[in-house]
């Protein structure tokens, strides 16, 4: 298919007097392009919405034009400045100049070819017509690209400002609460270099790990494979792993000394869904013990990532606290 979609190079031409038609269609389909002659005026304006790459019109017809390919040209989109090829009489005739200019003025991108032209004139002509129009669906993409980001920033921004106001009103309420607001924050800033990065799309679960575990070094045992995460999946493990590492070294196996945590994750392929089984495991800490009250933390690692039907596992075993997690991810395997 040809780029901008299947009408987007097919030429146009209308020239409903004479041989004109017939031999203009003959030689561009001679130089392997697709055409289409239009009875009339109406019927190419009509086509020109339906995808071209541009027309081959004659003088007189169009001159005479009640604007209704006028109109058309008007309400081109911002990208489009449609490419047309007018076939002018030899002779000389009155007001010449000025038909050009106001034909110029109303048509916009038009290129005058005198009859009776030579084959490979009218080859060129309409080559060079071709090459405009490529460059102008080139601009189409970028400007699409560029509304498709816009939108996303604004959906991405407007999630994340929610996400940062949830932590606010949840960590100024506890003892502390201005560190940890910052601290979270500060996690939630390194998962978002780390998405754009991945140009918007997310993040790899290693780098979202060995971000947010990186001042424990050895400490921390990592093992998983390749996975991409969807922008929220990779948002709300990089909240579940700073909270979980965050209680561990306060609290957990991580105050001790030689106490130890381990970090995996596989694919769980017995989901419908992309789906991620998630596990953290602390040992050779203190003696744990469950806590008394559900804290924001607990609430956070509850609800930070889509999780499946089955909900986050919290196992307070005296030997070491672990965690275990099956969050959907939005996004496949990847072996690169």
């Amino acid at each position: 298919m040809p780029f901008g979609g299947s009408n987007s190079e097919r030429i146009l031409i209308l020239a409903p007097h004479g041989r004109d038609a017939e031999v203009a269609s003959k030689l561009l389909q001679e130089a392997g392009w697709a055409t289409l002659v239009c009875p009339d005026v109406a019927r190419l304006a009509e086509e020109i919405t339906k995808g071209a790459g541009c027309a081959v019109v004659v003088e007189d017809v169009i001159a005479s034009d009640d604007n209704s390919l006028a109109t058309s040209i008007n309400t081109q989109p911002a990208w489009s400045d449609f490419p047309m090829v007018v076939l002018t009489p030899r002779a000389d005739v009155p007001d010449r100049n000025v038909l050009a200019i106001r034909l110029q003025d109303v048509l916009g991108n038009v290129t005058f070819l005198e009859r009776p032209f030579h084959p490979t004139t009218l080859v060129n002509v309409v080559r060079a017509a071709l090459r405009s129009r490529r460059r102008q669906y080139g601009a189409r993409e970028v400007l699409e690209r560029r509304d498709l980001l816009a939108r996303e920033l604004q959906h991405r921004t407007k999630n994340l400002l929610a996400v940062i106001q949830a932590i606010a009103s949840a960590s100024l309420q506890e003892s502390h609460g201005r560190e940890s607001f910052f601290e979270r924050l500060h996690a939630l800033a390194k998962a978002q270099d780390l998405i754009i990065e991945g140009a918007g799309r997310g993040a790899r679960m290693r780098q979202v790990v060995e971000t947010a575990l990186e001042s424990f070094g050895t400490r921390v045992a990592v093992d998983g494979p390749e996975v991409f995460l969807n922008p929220g999946a990779a948002q709300g493990f990089a909240l579940v792993l700073h909270e979980l590492a965050t209680n561990a070294a306060k609290h957990g196996s991580l105050s001790a000394e030689g106490g130890t945590a381990s970090v995996h994750w596989a694919i769980d392929a017995t989901t419908t869904e992309p789906t991620i089984h998630f596990r953290w495991e602390e040992s050779g800490g203190p003696v744990v013990t469950a806590p008394k009250r559900k804290g924001f933390g607990t609430v956070l690692l509850e609800r930070a990532v889509a999780t499946s039907a089955v909900p986050p596992r919290f196992d307070y075993s005296p030997e070491g606290f672990s965690y275990e997690v099956k969050a959907i991810l939005a996004e496949q395997r990847v072996t690169d």
